[in-house]
């Protein structure tokens, strides 16, 4: 092989990896879209389970079918703080 096949080679590659992860269309906004969307959802089912008294980090990531730190995640971002492994509100609201 020499070396302009290479090259050529590792560009079709590139350009193959580009095409599937959306680069050559518009597929990262609605990529990005979904993302905050699905935040959106969890933060909404979070504060209705926080209402009723499910407030269990472990309980509410299982419920959820993430990790334990990705709910703190949306646990903070939604208004909340963590103490002792439960979701509280947070005096500053």
């Amino acid at each position: 092989m020499t070396i302009e096949e290479y090259k050529r080679q590792s560009i079709k590659r590139v350009n193959k990896q580009a095409a599937v992860s959306g680069a050559f269309t518009n597929c990262f906004d609605t990529r990005a879209q979904s993302e905050r969307k699905r935040t959106s959802e969890r933060k909404r089912r979070l504060k209705a389970l926080v209402r009723s008294n499910i407030t269990e980090i472990d309980v509410l990531a299982q419920y959820f079918m993430i990790s334990v730190n990705t709910i703190k995640k949306v646990a903070y971002s939604a208004g909340y703080r963590i103490s002792n492994g439960q979701v509280v509100e947070s005096v500053m609201r």
